[in-house]
């Protein structure tokens, strides 16, 4: 037994020094930090920003060693209190090994949103290789998020032996055989390894979402780095949501030159894509007489989600044709087309599917920001620049599960319409890196080159 008073020390010790990090963290403000995360009150931590884009994130982070935690269930609470944030604010944790990240949950499924508050939790499975466990608080968008009573709290190690609650033995056992049988690199995976790891994971489960960890270790170790799990509240409000998406900024420039920037659209009810589709046909419709025929599509922090609105918008530029494939294990899926949500262009829009583009990409163009980026590919007239895109060029596939959670599985690799595949980073024809903050060098070459082509017909 470890004395209280050693106990104690030992945790204040390894208490994490908190540091800004996210996608953005320049546009963020660590406004303050008291208290201990190993401490059963908890820690208490504010994040701000006034200047972030919606689509821009900031996380406090900090780690501890994982000695403490191995084979055991670690959950992270906090009382989430926001003012005026958009994208919401969330706990978040994830558990490192020697290699990476062996798992991790970044709570944007079910943040607190706008001016509320909320309770939340999250828990992960700390395998025996991991090294570090990494924790915070997260914040998307512009607002003002306080995290209080934030802390670590690991459940008792399990016999391996011990058995589920039949919820939790039906949710892990056709996870494992959807993730057999569909995945894309699951002839990779040294099945006698990983299901025994797996199944201690989930030892003595008494609900389905206490073996959630256990399935996002495993679909961790298909090393797609693109399979998720998506619990039961997110499933729902994926399946009827899109309402609340962000629509694309459509503007001409005082040179006469169109810009559009496309942000991720999360989403699958029919009514809400379509809306979404016309809203950015009509956009740029109304545009279009300030801008002519030179049009940038910008994708630099489109992080994914579905791309089908994202194409039924685009659908002006890139006409009926075939654009991509999805390549399984089986063979190359048909090609797809913009038209799959179907908002046919007006008359008014023609001169779009002849007109000039160019597309910018980055490292936060992911998935199906990716998707839209390859759509783009061999298309007349049309010109990529920027940074080479996250690398996750291929295509993931809903499956439900019986706790009405859902497993999104890499089940194929994204080609153009040449046939070329990818499945990693997508290169821009002219790289072009990033400038001096107040600057957009990129947006700079893409209009350069726009300029430099012929002059559109009267």
């Amino acid at each position: 037994m470890i004395p209280t008073l050693l106990f104690a020390l030992l945790a204040l010790l390894q208490q994490p020094n908190w540091t800004l990090g996210g996608s953005s963290s320049g546009a963020y403000t660590l406004v303050s930090t008291r208290g201990f995360a190993l401490d059963r009150n908890g820690a208490t931590i504010t994040l701000r920003s006034d200047t972030a884009s919606a689509s821009s994130s900031g996380s406090i982070t900090g780690s501890v060693p994982a000695d403490r935690f191995r084979r055991r269930r670690v959950r992270i609470i906090a009382d989430i209190e926001v003012k005026n944030a958009v994208g919401g604010a969330s706990p978040w944790l994830r558990v490192d090994g020697k290699s990476g990240s062996l798992g991790s949950d970044y709570g944007t499924d079910n943040a607190v949103k706008g001016t509320s508050t909320g309770h939340r939790e999250i828990t992960l499975y700390v395998p025996a290789a991991a090294t570090r466990i990494g924790f915070g608080l997260l914040l998307t968008g512009p607002g003002e998020a306080t995290a209080k009573g934030l802390r670590i709290e690991a459940q008792p190690m399990s016999d391996v032996n011990a058995p589920l609650a039949p919820p939790a033995q039906q949710t892990l056992d056709s996870a494992i055989a959807i993730v057999r049988a569909q995945s894309l690199w699951r002839d990779t995976v040294t099945w006698s390894q990983v299901l025994p790891e797996v199944r201690a994971a989930t030892a003595g489960a008494q609900s389905a979402s206490e073996v959630h960890p256990a399935i996002t270790m495993l679909l961790g170790r298909l090393g797609d780095h693109h399979s998720f799990i998506m619990k039961p509240q997110a499933t729902r409000q994926f399946q009827t949501g899109g309402t609340q998406n962000p629509r694309p900024v459509v503007q001409a420039s005082s040179d006469s030159v169109g810009y559009i920037s496309v942000p991720a659209y999360s989403g699958a009810e029919r009514q809400a894509m379509l809306a979404y589709a016309k809203d950015v046909q009509d956009s740029l419709a109304s545009t279009l007489p300030r801008a002519g025929c030179k049009w940038v599509v910008d994708l630099r922090r489109n992080g994914g989600g579905n791309m089908w609105p994202m194409l039924g918008g685009l659908r002006p530029f890139l006409g009926e044709v075939g654009l991509g494939s999805f390549v399984s294990a089986t063979g190359s899926a048909p090609l797809w087309h913009a038209s799959a949500v179907d908002v046919k262009p007006t008359p008014a829009l023609a001169a779009l599917d002849s007109a000039y583009v160019a597309v910018l990409t980055g490292p936060r163009t992911a998935s199906s920001g990716e998707a839209v980026t390859i759509s783009f590919r061999g298309r007349p007239r049309t010109r990529s620049f920027g940074l080479p895109t996250a690398g996750l060029s291929t295509a993931n596939q809903g499956f439900m599960l019986p706790d009405g959670s859902m497993i999104l599985l890499t089940v194929s690799v994204e080609a153009d319409r040449t046939g070329r595949r990818y499945g990693e980073k997508i290169d821009p024809d002219e790289v072009i890196p990033d400038g001096s903050p107040g600057t957009d060098v990129q947006l700079d070459g893409a209009k350069a080159w726009l300029k430099s082509q012929p002059a559109c017909k009267q």
